[in-house]
């Protein structure tokens, strides 16, 4: 009996070791069958019965810039902020809880000029049927593989018109779990912007890009099931190469082989023509690639950019040059901001040097893209298990009033997105409804659909007023 019960305890040992995620695409994934003796961490070094993450470690480097940055009465003021969590202006808060109009937690409006909400999403929405209308969802782990954002841009193109998927980057680790597009790619190394180097200048708004060694291609696909993301009109491949060479792109519109100049600036080619597969290659070792764009040249496209494990600071690093130069060409009318989950920790409460470092980041984003309207989103809510049972972790409604309070304080938008799951303890019963993974943290595709109902409900109403 011992020995029957050392060998089933071994291979379930052994199940729960096995890299499911990476040996299937994502398709199946990693699990711990021993998950409430020994807690597995998830992907972004959290666990569902305790959360141990650390406060990311840009916020010491923030804090030191800041202090040799500015004046020693500047930078005492700053730490005193920081200490005391009084990291708003003087002003006090229209709202200190998420305002509620007709069942809809409603966007938060903190533009300094008074002016309505969304300005200039509203603007480009009423030129959309001769446009392409740009929403950035920039984020994390949360919204990996589109999700949120695969649902958000389904509402806006079935309301205001629009194709394809947008923005792709050249190479996935789990191309798999991206259901949106599906695509294959060899011969790219990826670099995000969590790990370059201080002279690493490519920072774009997507926070990675692809350096090509030697022959490299990435294929994409459409989505036949759906019929907005089965084919797309416009292909184009942005890059920068400081070597001569070419580049192919192919697909239903036929081969396309281009000859390429070296330049220090981004470059862009674009194939018109409905297609449902794009193949992108190219045998300049070195040449680096910032993403290929799949849409339409009108409607309303939502381009998905996330970094698992990103805090959002490492964006006020980005190359403000380079991003100018892309923005030249494709410009964000509304750029959506989902982070906070890698900043939040089990025993810390006080994210007020968070706050003044996204505030940072809002400032940054705003100089490059002056067209766009910017929408802070609230942390989701976040449970832990405590004697026995899983409940909000307290953190989350400390994290969220410092994002309300980074918004107000930067003049743009917020939207609280736990208070539109229902608020404390929610996230128990989004996972008894079968929205949200077993992490407690991570919405899995359903929840993504509903919580993006959530937002656009929201959006609809503001751009109604």
């Amino acid at each position: 009996m011992l020995l029957v019960v050392g060998l089933a305890m071994s291979g379930l040992l052994l199940l729960s070791a096995v890299p499911w995620s990476r040996l299937t695409g994502n398709m199946i994934k990693d699990f711990n069958l021993f998950g409430q003796l020994f807690p597995a961490e998830s992907a972004d070094g959290q666990t569902a019965a305790g959360v141990k993450a650390e406060i990311d470690p840009e916020l010491a480097d923030f804090l030191a810039e800041t202090a040799v940055a500015e004046s020693a009465d500047t930078a005492a003021a700053v730490a005193e902020t920081a200490v005391s969590g009084a990291d708003s202006v003087a002003v006090s808060l229209p709202h200190t809880e998420a305002p509620v109009v007709d069942g809809i937690v409603a966007i938060e409006n903190y533009l300094p000029d008074g002016s309505g909400v969304f300005p200039r999403l509203k603007a480009a929405l009423a030129g959309a049927a001769g446009r392409t209308v740009r929403i950035a969802v920039v984020g994390d782990s949360f919204i990996e593989g589109d999700l949120f954002a695969q649902d958000l841009r389904e509402s806006f193109q079935s309301r205001y018109g629009g194709m394809g998927v947008g923005f792709v980057p050249m190479h996935s680790d789990f191309p798999g779990f991206r259901q949106s597009v599906k695509m294959s790619d060899s011969g790219w190394t990826l670099h995000d912007i969590r790990t370059m180097g201080r002279s690493d200048t490519i920072r774009t708004l997507s926070c990675d890009y692809a350096r090509a060694s030697g022959q490299a291609v990435t294929t994409f696909a459409g989505n036949a099931k759906n019929e907005r993301l089965a084919a797309w009109e416009r292909s184009t491949f942005a890059f920068i190469s400081r070597d001569s060479g070419r580049v192919v792109m192919s697909g239903d519109f036929g081969e396309r082989q281009f000859e390429v100049c070296p330049s220090d600036e981004p470059q862009f080619l674009t194939v018109e023509g409905r297609t449902t597969r794009c193949k992108v290659s190219t045998d300049m070792a070195g040449l680096v690639a910032l993403g290929t764009y799949l849409d339409g040249p009108s409607g309303v496209q939502v381009d998905c950019m996330s970094i698992r494990g990103n805090s959002g600071m490492p964006l006020r690093k980005i190359n403000a040059g380079l991003c100018a130069a892309m923005a030249a060409r494709m410009p964000y009318d509304l750029i959506i901001l989902e982070y906070g989950i890698n900043a939040i920790s089990e025993e810390q409460t006080d994210y007020s040097a968070y706050g003044l470092a996204m505030s940072a980041v809002i400032d940054r984003l705003r100089s490059v893209y002056p067209g766009a309207d910017i929408l802070v989103l609230g942390v989701s809510d976040r449970g832990a298990k405590r004697d026995g049972a899983v409940r909000s972790l307290p953190a989350c409604a400390a994290m969220v009033d410092v994002q309300r309070r980074m918004a107000h304080r930067s003049g743009v938008h917020f939207w609280d997105m736990r208070a539109a799951m229902g608020g404390e303890n929610s996230v128990v019963d989004w996972r008894k409804r079968r929205l949200m993974n077993a992490d407690y943290i991570h919405l899995n595709r359903d929840g993504g659909r509903e919580m993006a109902r959530l937002l656009f409900d929201a959006i609809s109403r503001s751009l109604n007023e």
